[in-house]
């Protein structure tokens, strides 16, 4: 049985030009950017893992700062998802032991009574209440807190830079401050560690480095770190609200999940599938001539993988648009594909089980309780999302 009406039956928000779902043309065309900046963008499912597997599509040369930019966010060049090559896989092996299933499955202990209580706090709430600052936000917050080791003392000021931080736009004074402020305290956090390790991530690299003769630097942890704030918190936020929105106005799921709880590892996929906070993939520079889908893409031109489109191409997916559990499905690209493969999806996909598995007990009758065309969608190329969303039970 499949779950949902049409894709035009649940919004998806307000996606930027050349990324609409509705475009009939192939999966493969060129587009320009709001600043005159041309790119290859790729919504073919096979096409897409192609690029993102292919070396000769460079993340390192897209990052550098004389590259053509498609968007006023960049990741840094020295941030994990520009790296490549020995530098890349330096940093790679040194924290992918700790982003294993089994590590990350560790953390289940902490992470079950975490939504526990975040959902008593929401239910101690007057309806309608902000899914978004009740429940999205806090969980990954906790949970990235835990995972860097921030003392529980810390984590009003901490909070706060990083809240204000994600809330702007571009390259502004403010955003620059709280850039400063945030890489301080990573810095004292990191000196702390060094000193007193603890049971943490940042203390596990510490250790870990040093015992295999390649001690990790200051510097590196603290951007390693700021990375794994970058990619594990806002777009972890934006990603539980979007998938808590599309089940719920998705009702037959939602009774579906409600009757038999333990679904929730199959629906978790096919909600990451359909409606991905991370839409997009940050550019590729071709460093040869590689022909792809028909074309001969030239050194210097960029690529981007349009995930969204990619996850519901119709070549592959036999339910494209529709949530089906129930099929087996092959891999989404919403964590990407490749050597730059998010390292955080395992601990996304424990939050997001764990939340959906918890919800539909706490709350099955939780509604979303605003009109539809007052949805305050975030903007922005880094990824999609809802700045509130308000919700009765």
């Amino acid at each position: 049985m499949h779950y949902m009406e049409s894709a035009k039956a649940v919004p998806v928000g307000p996606l930027p030009e050349h990324f609409e779902l509705a475009k009939p043309e192939a999966g493969m065309r060129w587009a320009t950017a709001y600043n005159g900046t041309g790119f290859w963008l790729i919504s073919d499912y096979e096409l897409a893992r192609r690029v993102l597997a292919d070396q000769r599509f460079s993340r390192s040369e897209a990052a550098g700062p004389k590259a053509p930019k498609i968007s006023t966010y960049n990741a840094a060049p020295d941030a994990i998802i520009s790296l490549e090559g020995a530098a890349h896989s330096r940093i790679r092996q040194l924290v992918a032991p700790a982003f294993t299933e089994r590590r990350i499955a560790e953390l289940e202990p902490f992470v079950v009574p975490l939504v526990a209580r975040i959902l008593d706090e929401l239910g101690a709430q007057d309806p309608p209440a902000d899914f978004v600052s009740h429940v999205s936000a806090p969980l990954p917050f906790e949970a990235m807190c835990h995972l860097l080791g921030v003392p529980s003392a810390d984590r009003e000021v901490f909070g706060s830079w990083v809240n204000v931080l994600f809330r702007l736009e571009g390259d502004t004074a403010d955003s620059r401050q709280h850039s400063i402020s945030l890489a301080r305290y990573m810095m004292r956090l990191v000196a702390d560690k060094r000193r007193e390790p603890t049971d943490d991530l940042i203390s596990w690299l510490i250790t870990s480095s040093g015992r295999k003769g390649d001690k990790v630097t200051n510097r590196e942890l603290v951007t390693l770190c700021l990375s794994l704030l970058m990619a594990g918190y806002d777009s972890t936020v934006d990603q539980i609200t979007l998938c808590v929105f599309m089940l719920l106005l998705n009702r037959p799921l939602m009774n579906a999940l409600v009757q038999n709880p333990g679904l929730a590892e199959r629906v978790t996929e096919e909600l990451l599938r359909l409606n991905p906070a991370p839409y997009m993939t940050f550019p590729r520079m071709a460093v040869e001539r590689v022909p792809l889908g028909g074309v001969v893409i030239e050194p210097g031109q960029l690529v981007v993988v349009f995930i969204m489109g990619s996850n519901r191409d119709e070549s592959v997916f036999s339910s494209a648009d529709e949530a089906a559990p129930e099929l087996a499905m092959p891999a989404h690209l919403t964590f990407g594909h490749g050597l730059h493969r998010c390292l955080g999806a395992p601990l996304a996909r424990l939050q997001l089980t764990t939340l959906l598995r918890a919800l539909v007990i706490r709350f099955p009758h939780l509604e979303v309780a605003e009109d539809m065309s007052s949805l305050n969608w975030k903007t922005g190329m880094a990824t999609r999302g809802l700045s509130q969303l308000l919700v009765s039970w």
